[in-house]
């Protein structure tokens, strides 16, 4: 007779596999901010308002700790020059990741191709081709990206 447990497909994986290393732990940080700034500009091309909201521990007068969801300040890594054209960067915590040798900034152009860049920057950090500028900046730059 055959158990329940036998008709399940099991694997080794565990949920933690893709960040085991640390190229994997950095970019999935980094993803997760190319995320955010995905939302911004999909809702800033719908003439909405985009704010994050994290939950934070806060103390009362009389030294009780309460959870409370407080608004976390916004910065788009993305700009528009003075010709109307639209620049993006990219950043790994409040520093510029350099894409290639000298080369920092992304021309984008029309503010329709905002999200597209921003996400073929996102298919190229979860491909790893951004690997070894963040293992350089994380090793320049110490535990402060970490």
């Amino acid at each position: 007779m055959m158990s329940a447990l036998d008709k399940l497909k099991l694997s080794e994986k565990t949920r933690r596999a893709v960040a085991a290393t640390p190229e994997g732990r950095l970019r999935h940080k980094l993803v997760e901010a190319i995320n955010q700034q995905i939302a911004a500009a999909e809702a800033m091309q719908k003439g909405e308002g985009f704010e994050i909201r994290r939950k934070r521990w806060t103390k009362d007068g009389e030294g009780n700790k309460t959870l409370q969801d407080r608004m976390v300040k916004f910065r788009p890594w993305y700009w528009q020059e003075a010709n109307g054209a639209f620049m993006l960067e990219v950043r790994y915590g409040n520093k510029i990741v350099e894409i290639k040798p000298k080369k920092t900034a992304i021309e984008i152009g029309d503010v329709a191709e905002l999200v597209p860049t921003l996400t073929l920057v996102r298919d190229a950090v979860v491909a790893g081709e951004l690997d070894k500028q963040l293992v350089a900046m994380k090793g320049r730059f110490g535990k402060k990206l970490a």
